[in-house]
């Protein structure tokens, strides 16, 4: 059923649509211009509905994203898991890295998102929005620790879970520096700043490499 066929969710399955429409149109105004884009007013003309409507289904723009952000990341780890596969046991350190770098680059919205976690979404929210948030932050992370761990068996357990919180670090310091505002990113062309430029994919898995060394090392 379209969301045109009825004027008000009032069945389970009409609500979960609802809800869906709202986050899938902050998704596409999140993709096309930024996290600027996203407010609540934007989410309801895209959806065609009244702001007043959204606050049925979430109580703030945070709580939206944050679901996004969930939803996506959920993605991006069983792409991660899959490329992992083939090197189960390996223990190839710079190959893991390299999978986990690509896949999440491959994922701007992942990043983008991760960055401003702290500072922005965990803002303006519900003790409940926040607690939903962190146990699937937490079935998510434990499926990230078993599948490093598959991969380089070295890993210490008790030492992966504080990786995920360096990796997480890294992605969201990263990938602002790598995707400057327009006109820092204007200025950067020129030669004499080639130093200090930065390549996403390519630093993220050098650092997460030397950081998994080093945890290994220290074990």
């Amino acid at each position: 059923m379209s969301r045109l066929a009825f004027q008000r969710a009032r069945e389970p399955e009409q609500k979960e649509q609802r809800r869906r429409e709202l986050l899938d149109a902050a998704a596409r105004l999140l993709g096309d211009g930024g996290l600027e884009a996203v407010t609540l007013s934007a989410i309801a003309r895209a959806a065609g509905l009244a702001k007043s409507n959204v606050y049925r289904y979430f109580g703030s723009r945070e709580e939206i994203l944050l679901e996004i952000l969930v939803d996506d990341e959920l993605t991006w780890v069983g792409e991660l898991e899959a490329a992992l596969a083939p090197l189960a046991g390996a223990g190839d350190v710079d190959a893991v890295a390299g999978a986990v770098a690509r896949t999440i680059a491959a994922r701007p919205v992942t990043c983008t998102l991760i960055a401003v976690v702290a500072n922005v979404l965990e803002h303006n929210l519900s003790a409940d929005a926040v607690h939903r948030f962190k146990l699937r932050v937490l079935e998510l992370s434990i499926r990230l620790r078993n599948a490093l761990h598959a991969a380089v068996p070295a890993l210490p357990h008790a030492r992966t879970e504080a990786l995920l919180r360096y990796l997480h670090a890294m992605v969201a310091g990263l990938w602002p520096m790598a995707h400057p505002a327009p006109l820092a990113a204007e200025v950067m062309e020129q030669p004499e700043f080639d130093g200090l430029c930065s390549d996403f994919e390519t630093d993220l898995a050098g650092a997460l490499a030397a950081m998994m060394r080093g945890v290994i090392a220290s074990g």
